[in-house]
């Protein structure tokens, strides 16, 4: 599957909450938090904003930087466990706000490992012929599922958005790919109403149902277990950078460590806004991008875990060139525009 990423773009919420912030009502310190997680703040969407808000921003950027007219996108997939409604389709209200009228739209379910999922996706129709261009959105508010008493979860989330556009390019080194599950890790990571099944009380619907539990403990093991292995597979013949999902400082540093590479080839920006979920992986990639981390030729390396458990890794050669190169072509481009009359 012969595709690059084109474009890339975020949204992070302007609420920052901090450690100190969260730590009271959860019962710990901040410094707890920061041991524990290495998150130092993370963001909150205000009242207005969701999901589809957060990823229609993220979309704009991302189109702007590949310099693609959204009347052109083949396909739009919104990975999300947080969608704004139970339908339709977070994507198709997407498709609608930034106006891609030929594009077809719909979400993806596979909790933080749902971009390397929909990257997979995104690629493969590319590659079928079925598509030229696809818009991969990672978005969620895991905010809106929090019970900020609860330590295991309440210190962890953050909400956020980003994106990358996907485009045939018949240059680029084939994109691989491994996406796996296995649905014995159900009740490790939950939200237990909502959905069709009945929690216990028989509201699906009781504000406590609507929380996200989690057994850290068994999630921290698996997540160092299956992204280590997946990271030494896929970078056995070296890499430049590794974009991990964001969950946790220490998971992060394990997978280097069992990897065999040092801290600095696994890329962290989780101390800036905790675990955003599906958002993880292509909010680092944006970052690390715009800090100049990823460089053309460059050998890149994602690999994501999530609930469900849910897993995948891609291992592609960058393409897309510094910031500062994207945004001179850009205003050149402009000032080569004729003026309208």
């Amino acid at each position: 599957m012969r595709v690059a990423i084109t474009g890339l773009g975020k949204a992070v919420p302007s609420r920052i909450v901090t450690n100190e912030e969260v730590a009271g009502p959860a019962g710990v310190t901040a410094d707890w938090i920061f041991t524990r997680s290495g998150i130092l703040e993370r963001h909150y969407a205000a009242e207005e904003e969701s999901t589809a808000s957060l990823g229609t921003t993220a979309a704009l950027q991302a189109l702007a930087v590949a310099q693609l007219d959204p009347e052109n996108l083949s396909m739009i997939i919104c990975a999300t466990c947080t969608p704004d409604y139970l339908l339709p389709a977070t994507a198709n209200i997407i498709q609608d706000n930034i106006g891609a009228t030929r594009a077809g739209s719909f979400d993806l379910a596979a909790a933080c490992s749902g971009f390397v999922y929909g990257l997979s996706i995104g690629a493969s129709l590319i590659g079928s012929g079925a598509a030229t261009s696809v818009l991969v959105i990672g978005a969620d508010l895991l905010t809106r599922h929090l019970d900020f008493t609860d330590r295991m979860t309440a210190p962890l989330f953050g909400d956020a958005a980003a994106a990358v556009v996907l485009e045939a390019d018949p240059t680029a080194e084939p994109i691989q790919f491994e996406l796996g599950s296995d649905g014995s890790g159900l009740p490790q990571v939950l939200i237990p109403g909502g959905g069709s099944k009945l929690p216990e009380d028989g509201n699906r619907f009781n504000p406590a149902c609507l929380n996200i539990k989690m057994n850290g403990r068994e999630v921290f093991r698996n997540a160092v277990h299956v992204m280590s292995e997946l990271g030494s597979r896929f970078g056995k013949d070296g890499f430049e950078l590794m974009v991990a999902h964001q969950a946790n400082r220490r998971i992060l540093d394990e997978c280097a460590v069992q990897i065999g590479v040092s801290r600095e080839k696994v890329y962290q920006n989780i101390e800036r806004y905790g675990n955003t979920s599906a958002a993880s992986i292509p909010l680092a990639l944006c970052d690390a991008w715009s800090e100049g981390k990823l460089s053309p030729g460059d050998r890149l390396l994602m690999v994501a875990f999530g609930a469900g458990y849910t897993w995948g890794a891609a291992r592609m050669n960058w393409t897309l060139p510094a910031p500062a190169e994207v945004a001179a072509t850009l205003a050149s481009e402009t000032a080569l525009e004729p003026t309208p009359a």
